[in-house]
């Protein structure tokens, strides 16, 4: 007799196949699925590269352009990007530089204000911290700035070496100095020099009046051999009054460094001789 085999093992061998072939059915699509993928994403890489290609290929329709010109050309979408990658850190520096030759031109076309009244204190007859209080005092009185930009200047740096007769000779011949204080003794180097003004010529009646007690007088300079190159006419002037003795003023002796031998005078070629006047009548004031 032939055996026939297990019935239910042959049941089993059939669900097994079937089994099998359902997954490969399974399986099949999905391989396929992926492939199809895979093809697309090649395709693409391929055709942008090609647009890149074909990018470089093509000739810069911008070649040769101004940057300017390029930016009214591109779409409004790119030129802000391009404005600031290409133009902003210039136009910066450009804006800046106009503005530092605008403030040039204008410091040296309009020059800052002289000053409305100038004094020159000699030889330490009075401090620099008294000069300075009574500079605001003037300022003040007189209904001026403080200061030299347009104001009322009280300078005590005038030393009597050299260099403060330079200073002064420099600043004199600027007309930038209308009064003068000094000792004596320096007084009567810058009379004979001519720097000073004859206060019996400048001053008013009423103002010689006031001060008739306290003139002063230094011989001038003399300028009767002015053709002989080798003359010095300096202090052989006529003595005329050319200083005023502060020793009995009343706001000049109230300050504490105010020397009581001082002389004070009227500068040669102001330009404000009114303040000038108006600034001794101050010193003289009790």
């Amino acid at each position: 007799m032939t055996p026939t085999g297990n019935p239910e093992n042959a049941d089993d061998d059939e669900a097994t196949t079937r089994v099998r072939s359902e997954r490969k059915d399974a399986s099949e699509p999905s391989g396929r699925s992926e492939g199809a993928s895979d093809t697309t994403s090649a395709s693409d890489t391929t055709r942008r590269m090609a647009q890149a290609v074909s990018s470089l290929a093509q000739p810069d329709e911008f070649k040769g352009q101004s940057r300017i010109r390029i930016l009214r050309r591109l779409p409004w979408s790119r030129k802000w990007p391009y404005f600031r990658d290409q133009l902003l850190l210039r136009t910066g520096v450009a804006v800046t530089a106009i503005v530092v030759v605008v403030l040039l031109v204008v410091h040296f076309l309009s020059p800052s204000a002289p000053p409305r009244l100038y004094v020159a204190v000699f030889g330490g007859v009075l401090q620099t911290q008294d000069s300075e209080t009574m500079q605001q005092q003037v300022s003040t009185a007189l209904k001026l700035p403080k200061g030299r930009n347009g104001g009322v200047m009280i300078d005590a740096s005038f030393g009597q070496d050299g260099n403060g007769l330079s200073k002064l000779q420099t600043m004199l011949s600027n007309h930038e100095i209308d009064v003068v204080i000094a000792s004596p003794k320096v007084f009567s180097v810058l009379a004979g020099y001519g720097y000073i003004v004859n206060l019996d010529k400048e001053l008013t009646a009423s103002q010689k009046s006031s001060y008739s007690h306290d003139f002063v007088s230094f011989r001038g300079y003399s300028d009767a051999h002015y053709d002989d190159i080798n003359y010095n006419g300096s202090g052989k002037g006529a003595a005329e009054p050319y200083g005023l003795r502060l020793r009995n003023w009343g706001m000049w002796s109230s300050f504490t460094t105010a020397s009581p031998t001082a002389v004070a005078g009227l500068a040669q070629n102001s330009r404000n001789g009114v303040q000038a006047k108006q600034f001794l009548a101050f010193l003289h004031r009790q």
